[in-house]
């Protein structure tokens, strides 16, 4: 798990969730989602737990996920206001 967080590689690390399902090692699927957070897609992991009836396992990463996406949005919505704001000010 480690190396495939280090490698950088999306490719490693799906590989290892992969391997994870087929062992019906859930728990380390789990493990790996947070080790390999940055590597990994959202679309593929909750198409991989739907599939393998482990929703449970994969919902924290899910929340994780919604919830710094929807910081971004939230931010970037309010960058242009906070800008006209500054200009405003100078």
């Amino acid at each position: 798990m480690l190396y495939a967080s280090e490698s950088r590689n999306i490719d490693i690390a799906e590989e290892l969730i992969a391997w994870f399902l087929e062992d019906k090692n859930f728990e380390c699927f789990a493990a790996c989602l947070f080790q390999c957070y940055d590597l990994l897609r959202p679309d593929v992991i909750l198409e991989l737990a739907w599939r393998h009836n482990i929703m449970d396992f994969a919902m924290p990463y899910m929340i994780q996920v919604m919830r710094e996406y929807t910081s971004k949005v939230t931010y970037n919505q309010c960058r242009p206001v906070l800008f006209l704001w500054l200009v405003q000010q100078i």
